[in-house]
C-alpha cells in the first residue's frame, strides 16, 4: 500500500542526548536493578549517543520512558526481554555507526513475551541489515511484510534475517494494507522513498514537487534543508548540513586562511559550538576520549566555565594511559573491560591518567599482587571511565590504595 503523511520538522535547539551502551548480550551487574538503570539513561533522553540496548528484563515494566527517543545513532538491539509492548513511537532514524554482530543495526532476539515492538515514526535506517528472530509472540511489526527497502537508505546494502509473524495475530488497520507496525490507523508503515519521483532521495509524496533536499533523511515537509525529518549529515540549528563550519576559511581578498568565527563541532549528527559537559573538544569533534600521543587538558574560560579539550603531546605522553586492554594484555571480563592482576598492574608505573575502566574482580588477587598496593596509591587519580570493584583482599580494609584518585568522569558507565 502506499501511504503518504505529513510530520512535524525537525528541531531547531540542540536534542536531549544521553549516552548508550555496548552490552551486547552479556548480563547486566544487577538484574534486580537493571530496569532502574534503563529508565534513568533514558527518560527525557531524544537522541541515544551509541547502542539502544533493552535486553535482560523479566516480568512486563512500564518502557513508555523509551517514546521520547527521536534517534539512534549506532544500533537498536532488543533481546532476551519478557514485555509485550517496546514503544519506540517516535524513533526516526537508526544511524548504524556501530553494528550489532557485524552486521545489524536493527536487533530483535530471543523475546518470548514481546508481542508488540512499535515502531511507527522509523522511516530511515543509514548503515546496517535488520535481524528478527526468536521471537514466538511477535505481531507487529510483522517482519516479512514492512516493505524493508524503503525503510534502507539506497545505499545500504547489508542482509536481514527476518521470521515469520506469530499465529493469531490481528490484522493491520485496513489504510495500512498489510504494512503496519501496530493495530491503528497511527501504525501505517508511511513510505518516503521508493514511491518517490525520479531523482527524489527521500519524500512526503508521489509528486515532484514533494522531493526532500538532498541533505534530508527520513522524509521531510517541505523541499528545504530546515524542513528535514532528520539529517543524513549533520543538524546546524535546525538545518541539514553535509559538514558542520570549519574552524577555518579562505579569504579570497587577501588569499589567506582565517580563523572562522562561526565555526561548530560536530557532536554525533549535531554541531555545537561548545562540546557537552564531560565531552572533548577536538578541532572540528567532540570525543569522549583523546586520541594517542594526545593529552586532556582544562582550560579556564574568562566567565569561569570550564572547557575540556585535547591537545598534542610535546613530548611523549607518557603518564597517559589509553586503557588497560589497549595492549591485549590481562584478562578482559564480560564487560570487555580488562580485569587488574599482578601480571599487568605494573602498567600503572607511570600512569597519571587512565583513559578507560578498571575493573577488580576475584582473579585479580589469585596470585599474590606485592606491588598492587604501592602502585595503585602512586599512580591513579583520573579514571575516564569507571571503577568497578567485585572482589577485595581481606588485609586490605579499606580503599587507601586509591588516595590520590582524585576524579572519576563516568565517560563510560558499568551496567
Amino acid at each position: 500500500s502506499e501511504v503518504f503523511v505529513s510530520f512535524s520538522s525537525s528541531w531547531c535547539s540542540a536534542p536531549t542526548v544521553c549516552l548508550g551502551t555496548d552490552m551486547k548480550l552479556a548480563l547486566p551487574s544487577s538484574l534486580e536493578n537493571h530496569y532502574e538503570t534503563l529508565r534513568l539513561l533514558y527518560t527525557g533522553c531524544q537522541v541515544v549517543h551509541g547502542n539502544l540496548e533493552i535486553t535482560h528484563l523479566s516480568g512486563n515494566p512500564d518502557l513508555s520512558f523509551l517514546k521520547e527517543i527521536v534517534e539512534v545513532q549506532g544500533y537498536v538491539l532488543i533481546a532476551h526481554v519478557s514485555v509485550s509492548l517496546v514503544p519506540l513511537d517516535n524513533l526516526r532514524i537508526i544511524r548504524g555507526s556501530h553494528f550489532y554482530n557485524s552486521n545489524y543495526s536493527l536487533a530483535v532476539l530471543d523475546n518470548q513475551g514481546l508481542k508488540t515492538l512499535r515502531l511507527r515514526s522509523l522511516k530511515e535506517i543509514l548503515l546496517g541489515g535488520v535481524s528478527i528472530l526468536g521471537n514466538p509472540q511477535l505481531c507487529f511489526p510483522d517482519p516479512k511484510n514492512i516493505i524493508w527497502t524503503d525503510t534502507m537508505d539506497e545505499q545500504n546494502t547489508k542482509p536481514h534475517r527476518l521470521q515469520a509473524r506469530a499465529p493469531n495475530c490481528p490484522s493491520c488497520h485496513p489504510a495500512c494494507g498489510k504494512n503496519c507496525w501496530g493495530e491503528t490507523e497511527q501504525d501505517c508503515q508511511t513510505l518516503t522513498r521508493i514511491n518517490c519521483a525520479s531523482g527524489c532521495q527521500r519524500c512526503k509524496g508521489p509528486l515532484p514537487s514533494d522531493c526532500c533536499h538532498t541533505q534530508c533523511a527520513a522524509g521531510c515537509t517541505g523541499p528545504r534543508d530546515s524542513d528535514c525529518l532528520a539529517c543524513r549529515h549533520f543538524n546546524d540549528s535546525g538545518m541539514c548540513k553535509e559538514n558542520c563550519p570549519p574552524p577555518n576559511f579562505y579569504d579570497s581578498v587577501t588569499y589567506q586562511s582565517k580563523p572562522n568565527p562561526n565555526k561548530k563541532l560536530s557532536f554525533g549528527a549535531t554541531c555545537v559550538k561548545t562540546c557537552p559537559y564531560n565531552y572533548l573538544a577536538m578541532e572540528v569533534a567532540c570525543t569522549l576520549n583523546c586520541p594517542r600521543s594526545n593529552k586532556e587538558v582544562i582550560i579556564k574560560q574568562p566567565d569561569g566555565t570550564e572547557t575540556q579539550k585535547c591537545e598534542k603531546c610535546e613530548a611523549d605522553c607518557a603518564k597517559d594511559c589509553y586503557s588497560l586492554g589497549m595492549d591485549n594484555l590481562g584478562v578482559v571480563d564480560n564487560h570487555s573491560v580488562t580485569v587488574v592482576t599482578s601480571a599487568n598492574v605494573g602498567q600503572f608505573t607511570k600512569c597519571s591518567k587512565i583513559f578507560g575502566s578498571l575493573a577488580f574482580r576475584a582473579q585479580t588477587f589469585k596470585v599474590p599482587g606485592q606491588g598492587h598496593s604501592k602502585v595503585l596509591s602512586v599512580v591513579i587519580f583520573l579514571f575516564a571511565g569507571y571503577l568497578y570493584i567485585d572482589a577485595w583482599p581481606e588485609e586490605w580494609s579499606n580503599l587507601s590504595v586509591f588516595e590520590n584518585l582524585k576524579v572519576i568522569r563516568g565517560r563510560m558507565l558499568y551496567m
